[in-house]
């Protein structure tokens, strides 16, 4: 598992600067009791949690989004019903994250497609308007999931 991290954490880019890069057991058992209360395959939420947070609940990405599921600020009041500073507490944002991944599903009916969605929008994926880094993103993606998932 520390061998399929550090591979995870070099190929997603994530950040040790937090002090994160690796996966609390806290963290890790939230993700899984979040996932399986939206359907949705723990490892993949991880995944996600790890390409865009490398798992640091207060990670900030460069366009404003905030916390594990690297959320804006927008989709964070739409998807959590929840003021947007909470982005940074950890179970609002594993229980979003898998919300977000499961009416992202539902609306595209393809896990890949719900990943570009979560990445660069839904409207960017309805309208076929996917950036290359959307690709590559939602690949990091499979890639750690695969590895978590040992598939």
């Amino acid at each position: 598992m520390v061998r399929e991290a550090i591979l995870g954490l070099i190929f997603a880019g994530a950040s040790l600067a937090f002090g994160c890069g690796y996966v609390p057991q806290d963290l890790w058992e939230k993700t899984w009791r979040y996932a399986r209360a939206w359907g949705i395959d723990p490892y993949l939420v991880a995944a996600v949690v790890w390409v865009e947070s490398g798992y640091c609940p207060h990670a900030v990405g460069r366009a404003g989004e905030v916390g594990l599921g690297q959320f804006m600020p927008g989709t964070w009041r739409r998807v959590a019903g929840a003021p947007p500073e909470w982005r940074a507490h950890s179970d609002w944002a594993l229980w979003a994250t898998a919300k977000h991944l499961r009416e992202l599903y539902f609306a595209t009916g393809d896990w890949r497609k719900a990943l570009w969605a979560y990445n660069a929008g839904l409207g960017a994926v309805r309208k076929g308007r996917v950036p290359r880094s959307t690709l590559l993103y939602a690949e990091k993606v499979l890639y750690v999931y695969r590895r978590w998932k040992g598939i």
